[in-house]
């Protein structure tokens, strides 16, 4: 899991754009450690 939160308003179905932004840059650090991790084990 990358990121949670709750959301608290009854309306409307947009995500706040503070919590795409954190969710969008876990997601880099993630894929990024992910090709880290991976481009070591082929050589």
């Amino acid at each position: 899991m990358l990121h949670s939160f709750q959301k608290k308003s009854k309306k409307g179905a947009e995500t706040p754009k503070h919590e795409m932004d954190v969710v969008e840059a876990r997601l880099k650090m993630a894929t990024d450690d992910y090709k880290k991790r991976n481009q070591t084990k082929g050589k």
